[in-house]
């Protein structure tokens, strides 16, 4: 039996859409530790380059070893820790063990719906806790005297600088 590729391309469109949620989860992550990292300033034009640097660095970490490098800086709660390890599950579910797993199902109309369904349980959770760090962020933003539209402005500044 051959597969059709349009036949899937629902179910690889919300694959995409999940890997996409992943990445900025990680990157918000990796965005709260460069906030608890009280030897970078972000104030400082002279830190840019050791900024860039440690997010550089961060960005070659897996979202499990995020989620450890996280909770090594701070304490979090349980639902906090449980919100992290559902959406690590969730990631791992969806680029580790979905196609060997679901397979087989991807030949039946049937299987096809079941698995749609089961992808877009997955990707769920990653929204939902990338949604639930928004919060944590403004917060540790407001704790460095940052606010989201000085920091995007900041930004902005730098790159049409070069």
């Amino acid at each position: 039996m051959t597969l059709d590729l349009k036949e899937i391309k629902p179910i690889t469109d919300v694959l995409g859409y999940a890997v996409l949620d992943s990445q900025k989860l990680e990157y918000s992550l990796a965005f709260m530790m460069l906030m608890l990292n009280n030897e970078l300033n972000l104030s400082n034009n002279e830190h840019d380059e050791k900024i860039d640097n440690y997010m550089q660095s961060l960005s070659k970490k897996t979202l499990g070893n995020l989620t450890k490098q996280l909770q090594e800086i701070v304490t979090v709660s349980e639902g906090f820790k449980e919100k992290l390890e559902s959406a690590l599950d969730a990631r791992n579910y969806l680029i580790h063990k979905f196609f060997h797993e679901q397979g087989e199902n991807l030949l039946t109309i049937n299987g096809r719906e079941n698995a749609l369904v089961l992808v877009k349980e997955k990707r769920k959770k990653l929204f939902e806790c990338y949604v639930f760090l928004d919060p944590f962020i403004k917060a540790l933003m407001g704790v460095k005297g940052r606010s989201a539209e000085t920091l995007n402005g900041e930004i902005e500044r730098k790159y049409e600088q070069g």
